[in-house]
């Protein structure tokens, strides 16, 4: 656990660094228009469930997900997103498997230009988006058991969800971006992976 907050506090730290690193004398920073832009992102979550409190717990596909949204306006886009996950866990006789979709909407603001007028900064918004997104959707559990007696609390379920993530995106390339979230995300608290931007 002790490595997890170090690698992701590192994360961080490298993303602000970006974000707010004096700017140069003869640096310019290029405002983004997001009204008709789209971003295509595909990610890793760290998804935890706390099923099962005996017995051994493994991750057979990791919590994945996948989001499109399209600018409706200068600072905002939206757009659907698609999570999935499948864990294994096994106790006694029993071998359990559950599978975890979650999907839904999402709706960016993004702050970049706005950091720039408040802290009086030059965050070049080309490179860097700073955005506060709001997911809303529906998780659905199913599960699947080599045993009989299944317990009642385990099994299929679905669940309505609504949450806030605070993020931001460094673009490596005009186009393409590693992103690190944090908040209600899909299938977890973290997330991290790539956007394509067109």
């Amino acid at each position: 656990m002790k490595t997890l907050k170090t690698f992701v506090l590192a994360i961080i730290a490298i993303f602000f660094s970006f974000s707010f690193a004096p700017a140069m004398a003869e640096e310019t920073s290029e405002s983004i228009d997001y009204n008709g832009v789209s971003l295509l992102g595909a990610g890793f979550s760290f998804g935890y469930y706390s099923y099962g409190y005996l017995g051994s717990r493994s991750m057979s596909v990791p919590p994945l997900t996948a989001s499109y949204e399209l600018g409706l306006h200068e600072f905002i886009t939206a757009g659907p997103f698609l999570g999935y996950a499948r864990w294994n866990y096994s106790y006694s006789n029993f071998n359990y498997h559950w599978s975890f979709i979650h999907a839904g909407g999402r709706a960016s603001f993004h702050l970049s230009s706005i950091l720039n007028e408040i802290f009086d900064n030059s965050i070049d918004e080309s490179r860097v988006d700073w955005y506060l997104t709001l997911l809303a959707g529906m998780e659905t559990r199913r599960y699947s058991t080599s045993g009989s007696n299944f317990p009642e609390d385990y099994s299929n379920d679905y669940r309505i969800f609504i949450g806030p993530i605070g993020g931001v995106r460094y673009y490596i390339g005009n186009n393409f971006a590693l992103y690190f979230e944090g908040g209600r995300g899909a299938l977890g608290a973290l997330s991290f992976g790539i956007t394509s931007r067109f």
